[in-house]
């Protein structure tokens, strides 16, 4: 495992046996633990615009190279079934975009990967897809989502995305547990 050294930024090798962690080994050359070095193919995560969910750029996600907007594709959905108006999930995720333009750097679900290469039966298809904007109009009301950060959560300790719908409204603190052997708790 790669562990990086947080003072003099070099990254060394470390053999991590199991149950053990990379910030038990030291730096080499100046004494400080390590740090463990992310590596993969991620490359930072992002909120999708249109499903909502988080998605991994490079793994569950792609970046637009160029606007696009939204649209239901009417066509057929299964073996016979021809369906002309999106269904409820498709609702809400057309509703959630509104008809603005995906600009250039939005990180979107790999699902809706506008170069995917789909069988050549796929055009006929209903369903969601992403199609170049004719018109894009002013680059400054385009919808390009920034990457995550993560904050500590005052509940349980984790670490979760730092979103408005994630904030407690109030001062909030844990109660306090008691488990006295023989104490039901304070008088």
């Amino acid at each position: 495992m790669d562990g990086r050294c947080p003072r003099c930024t070099e990254t060394h090798n470390v053999r991590i046996r199991r149950g053990d962690k990379i910030s038990n080994h030291e730096c080499p050359t100046c004494g400080i633990p390590l740090q463990g070095v992310a590596s993969g193919r991620g490359r930072g995560r992002y909120l999708c615009p249109i499903d909502g969910f988080v998605v991994t750029l490079g793994q569950t996600a792609v970046q637009l190279d160029r606007p696009m907007r939204l649209i239901f594709r009417p066509g057929e959905f299964g073996r016979w079934k021809h369906v002309s108006e999106p269904g409820e999930f498709d609702a809400e995720r057309l509703e959630r975009v509104a008809g603005r333009v995906l600009g250039t750097g939005c990180v979107v679900s790999d699902c809706f990967d506008p170069d995917l290469g789909r069988p050549a039966g796929w055009k006929w298809q209903a369903g969601l897809v992403l199609v170049d904007a004719d018109d894009a109009g002013d680059p400054a009301t385009w919808l390009v989502n920034e990457r995550l950060t993560y904050r500590q959560c005052a509940a349980c300790a984790s670490r979760i995305p730092d979103l408005p719908d994630h904030h407690i409204p109030t001062e909030w603190s844990p109660s306090r547990t008691w488990a006295t052997k023989g104490h039901q708790g304070p008088p």
